[in-house]
């Protein structure tokens, strides 16, 4: 479907030469070097996809909702072309971590080890450093902070000593403790 594009205010996204973008009636498809996406599309936005330009233009008179869709379609497009990433440090005597083809298993001072179900498009990563360095990687924003959180919530940071799992650059004030 071809629009005369002058007459129509529109607002467009520039896309990066390595992703594909194919629109159908009820949906978007993204595919990038990361994966690929399906959205379900609103039947009021209007899309075109101009491949010699590498443009997306929306095409729609209500100005409600448009920089609000482009901006959900921006996050796509910068997650499965460059990933997103959230990093959480292990910080606890005898504290370990592993993965396990699709589990995380972590071992945090409880009487057993504790496993996690790894997500279907994530990919965690242990890093043994000076402290122990959980990387989460992957090409859904939402999907990969809910993770981190649900990994966090695994053991929290406890305020005297510090000890638990945190986010990278998380301060966790701490409490003074008992005095005479």
């Amino acid at each position: 479907m071809l629009y005369n594009i002058k007459k129509i205010k529109m607002l467009f996204l520039n896309i990066p030469k390595d992703i594909d973008i194919k629109i159908g009636k009820n949906w978007i498809k993204f595919v990038g070097p990361l994966g690929q996406v399906i959205k379900k599309k609103s039947k009021n936005i209007k899309l075109y996809f101009s491949k010699t330009q590498q443009k997306l233009y929306l095409l729609n008179k209500d100005n409600k909702n448009n920089h609000f869709y482009l901006s959900m379609i921006n996050n796509i497009i910068w997650g499965i072309s460059k990933g997103y990433l959230s990093k959480l440090q292990i910080i606890g005597v005898g504290y370990k971590a592993q993965v396990d083809k699709d589990n995380l298993i972590l071992r945090l001072g409880y009487s057993h080890e504790v496993y996690y179900k790894i997500p279907k498009n994530i990919k965690i990563t242990v890093l043994q450093q000076k402290i122990l360095t959980l990387v989460i990687l992957g090409n859904n924003y939402q999907q990969v902070k809910q993770t981190a959180a649900e990994i966090r919530s695994l053991k929290s940071p406890e305020p005297y000593k510090g000890k638990g799992i945190r986010f990278l650059n998380e301060i966790v004030r701490q409490k003074e403790g008992k005095k005479n």
